[in-house]
């Protein structure tokens, strides 16, 4: 009889751990089913619903988060793309006047350069052009032009890996057995500022209407997701069910121009009430 007994108990045991892991299983599964996720190479996009099932007189609360998978890189040579006016030189210690022959040189992203020299006397202006490479780690910038290669120690007065308008370059190299000493002053902004671009959500819901969101204009909000791992932005809302409605859909989608768009959606059964 005791051995029949401590049979029953251990029984009773299993069954009651099965029956907590299996509503545990059913716990899980339903919160699977009020959550969505999709992600593209940079962010990740998730859409939670309070319940999915719901009647035409209980709204249902949902969260939306945008996190960041990867953070955001600057090219390393950034600082010097752009136009830059050339502001004071010095040959061997001797201030030059840089007026009747003032230096206008750009560098591109395709890393080539253009550099033009007008002379303001005879107003003929002389173009030169070559292919630079800008090394961040030791500032030495090296120029090829028709076979020549010039050797540039290049620092600046702005820390950001972008120099500001107006911002300047400061230039020390040696050319022919002389001594240069160049500052140049960045007098127009590159096409591509190298930040990067503005991400956007967008909010839109059939068989019913979206209130209560923590962003008042929910139909255009700017995800301001910081530029770091797992960075994240979220945005409450409630879903108004329609009375004329029986499915009822949260529809949230994710905007970077460099990123493109991606989309989740969440269905609510909605049930008629008196």
């Amino acid at each position: 009889m005791l051995k029949i007994k401590q049979h029953l108990a251990v029984l009773a045991i299993i069954l009651t751990l099965s029956f907590v892991v299996t509503c545990s299983d059913i716990e899980n599964e339903l919160a699977k089913d009020f959550t969505t996720s999709t992600s593209n190479a940079m962010f990740n996009l998730t859409l939670s619903v309070e319940n999915n099932i719901t009647d035409t007189n209980t709204p249902v609360l949902f969260t939306i988060t945008a996190s960041r998978l990867d953070t955001y890189q600057i090219r390393q040579d950034a600082q010097m793309i752009g136009f830059w006016t050339l502001a004071e030189q010095q040959i061997n210690g001797d201030v030059q006047n840089i007026s009747q022959y003032p230096m206008d040189i750009e560098f591109f992203e395709d890393n080539s350069y253009s550099k033009q020299v007008p002379n303001t006397v005879s107003g003929e202006t002389d173009y030169f052009g070559g292919s630079w490479n800008f090394n961040e780690d030791d500032h030495t910038l090296t120029l090829l032009s028709g076979g020549d290669t010039t050797v540039i120690n290049s620092t600046f007065d702005h820390p950001a890996p972008v120099v500001p308008l107006d911002g300047y370059m400061m230039w020390a190299y040696t050319d022919d057995g002389n001594n240069f000493n160049e500052v140049y002053q960045k007098t127009a902004e590159p096409e591509n500022y190298f930040e990067e671009p503005y991400t956007y959500l967008y909010l839109e819901a059939s068989g019913g209407d979206i209130t209560g969101t923590t962003y008042p204009d929910f139909t255009e909000i700017e995800a301001t997701i910081d530029n770091i791992l797992d960075a994240k932005f979220v945005v409450t809302g409630i879903f108004e069910p329609g009375l004329d409605f029986e499915q009822g859909n949260i529809a949230v989608s994710l905007y970077n121009e460099n990123y493109g768009t991606i989309v989740v959606n969440m269905g609510i059964t909605i049930n008629f009430t008196d």
